[in-house]
């Protein structure tokens, strides 16, 4: 018989490496993020996310955020933070 059921975990890992690692087009990173997401939230294991920079996306990709270590978020106005970037480069906790 085959198995049923999965890990949230596993699930939750391998969405966070296609978010952060893939090229595939930004609307299926979108429903990754919704399914995964709608797991989270009706297991009770949402804990929110983060935005991913510049050097942990794929080279000539869209970050999450516009933050290096020689321009941190904390010196960035909001919309130097989020000028030209891509709202699924993000990783849930």
């Amino acid at each position: 018989m085959a198995r049923t059921t999965v890990k949230v975990e596993v699930v939750k890992a391998r969405v966070n490496e296609i978010l952060a690692k893939s090229t595939i087009p930004m609307g299926i990173r979108k429903g990754a993020m919704n399914v995964l997401e709608s797991i989270l939230f009706e297991t009770g294991n949402y804990k929110g996310f983060r935005y991913l920079s510049v050097d942990q996306v794929p080279y000539g990709e869209l970050p999450g955020i516009n933050c290096t270590k020689e321009s941190p978020v904390e010196k960035l106005s909001y919309e130097e933070c989020f000028t030209n970037t891509d709202p699924t480069r993000v990783m849930y906790f």
